[in-house]
């Protein structure tokens, strides 16, 4: 049970070192706009790829003492926090617009 705790939390600072980077902020814009206009899931594809790969660029050969940056470096585990990112910022835009004043 910790251990998954761990994971989880391992997941969520990996997500928000990518939303602090500004990669990881722009996609969840991307991704939001595309929620806002309603375009399909299929989209998503084009941000957290973008996304995915610009943070692989600049985390690439980057070795420090801390297990997040470190997990950077790992093209597949990028692409899993950017897809989680797109997918979350696909429902605020969402959720904006269905709350939005006509």
């Amino acid at each position: 049970m910790v251990r998954i705790a761990r994971m989880i939390g391992f997941f969520f600072s990996a997500v928000g070192v990518q939303i602090a980077s500004g990669v990881g902020l722009a996609a969840l814009i991307v991704a939001a706009l595309l929620g806002w206009k309603r375009a399909g899931l299929h989209w998503l594809l084009a941000p957290a790829a973008a996304g995915a790969i610009a943070a692989h660029v600049m985390f690439e050969g980057v070795s420090t003492g801390g297990k997040v940056v470190n997990a950077m470096s790992n093209g597949a585990f990028e692409l899993i926090v950017y897809v989680f990112i797109c997918l979350v910022g696909y429902g605020l835009g969402a959720l904006a617009r269905r709350w939005r004043r006509p």
